[in-house]
C-alpha cells in the first residue's frame, strides 16, 4: 500500500502540480527514482511521510538535529494518531497543500541527554521511556527523580514515562497517567508499576529540567519507541523542553479526544 502511495504522490507532484518531488534515499530499492533525498543532510521544503505514528517517529529520529521542515502525513499504518490524510483523500489534499489551502499545527519536543556520556537522543515528539532492561527485565529498577534541583521521589518501579502532552495519550495514559491538553506546555511524568504508594503521575512545566537517575538495576532509554543506548547505575538523564517543533500540515483541526476514539 505504501509504495502505490509513494508512487502517485511522485506522479501528480512531479507531473500535475509542478513540484519538484524527491524521494528519501532509504526506499529507492523499492521505487525507482531520479531524484533522491538524504533526511539530516538534504534541505527540502516539505515532506510528505506515508506510513503509520512509528514511520513519522523513524523519519523524525533520522534528521537528528532541529530542522525547519514542514511534514504533511499520509495514514498507511497501524496507528495513525499523528497521521492526517486518508488515501482515498490523497489527490485532493494534496492539491490543497500545492495551493496552500492548509495551516500548520505545531508540537513541542523534549531534549534527552545522558549526562554522564554526554549522549544526545533525537528530541521526543512522544515520550522518553526508561524501563527495566536486560537478562532479568522482570525485576524492578531503582530510581531518583529530580525536577530542577528539587527531588520529586525515589522509586522502585518497572519503569518511568516522561511525555508531551501529545504524549500523553499513549504509553503515559496506559501507565495510568492523565490525558493532557495537547495545546499546554507541559511534561507528564508516569512511573510504570511503582511499588511506593506515593509515586504518583505529576504534571510540570515545559520550562523546567527533569533529572533521572539509575539508582539500581539495567534500565534501556527509550524514545518515541526507538532504543536509544542501555543504562547503568550512576547514570543520569536530563528531559528538558526543546526549540525544536514538529510542524505538521492539517486541513482540519486536530482534536485529541476525537482520535482516542474507536
Amino acid at each position: 500500500m505504501c509504495r502505490e502511495l509513494a508512487w502517485k504522490v511522485l506522479e501528480l507532484g512531479e507531473r500535475e502540480l509542478g513540484l519538484d518531488m524527491y524521494i528519501d534515499v532509504e526506499a529507492v530499492d523499492e521505487i525507482a527514482w531520479s531524484k533522491i533525498y538524504k533526511p539530516g543532510s538534504d534541505r527540502v521544503n516539505a515532506v510528505i511521510v506515508i506510513g503509520g505514528d512509528g514511520t513519522l517517529f523513524r523519519f523524525l529520529h533520522k534528521l537528528r538535529e532541529c530542522y525547519d521542515i514542514t511534514l504533511l502525513t499520509v495514514k498507511a499504518g497501524r496507528r495513525n494518531f499523528f497521521m492526517e490524510v486518508k488515501p482515498e483523500e490523497l489527490e485532493q489534499r494534496l492539491r490543497d497543500f500545492a495551493e496552500g489551502k492548509y495551516f500548520i499545527e505545531e508540537f513541542p519536543r523534549l531534549n534527552v541527554v545522558i549526562v554522564e556520556r554526554d549522549v544526545i537522543a533525537p528530541p521526543a515528539l512522544n515520550d522518553v521511556v526508561i524501563a527495566s532492561w536486560g537478562p532479568y527485565r522482570y525485576k524492578v529498577i531503582g530510581l531518583d527523580v529530580h525536577i530542577d534541583d528539587e527531588k520529586l521521589y525515589s522509586v522502585a518501579c518497572d519503569g518511568i514515562v516522561i511525555a508531551t502532552p501529545v504524549g500523553s495519550t499513549a504509553y503515559a495514559l496506559s501507565a495510568g497517567g492523565p490525558i493532557v491538553d495537547h495545546r499546554l506546555g507541559c511534561m507528564v511524568i508516569v512511573p510504570v508499576a511503582p511499588i511506593q504508594f506515593n509515586a504518583k503521575p505529576v504534571v510540570v512545566s515545559l520550562g523546567r529540567k527533569l533529572r533521572v537517575g539509575v539508582i539500581h538495576g539495567d534500565a534501556a532509554l527509550v524514545v518515541d519507541g526507538q532504543l536509544v543506548d542501555r543504562l547503568k547505575a550512576g547514570e543520569h538523564v536530563e528531559i528538558s523542553g526543546s526549540k525544536c517543533s514538529v510542524k505538521l500540515v492539517r486541513f482540519s483541526r486536530f482534536s485529541t479526544y476525537a482520535r482516542l476514539s474507536p
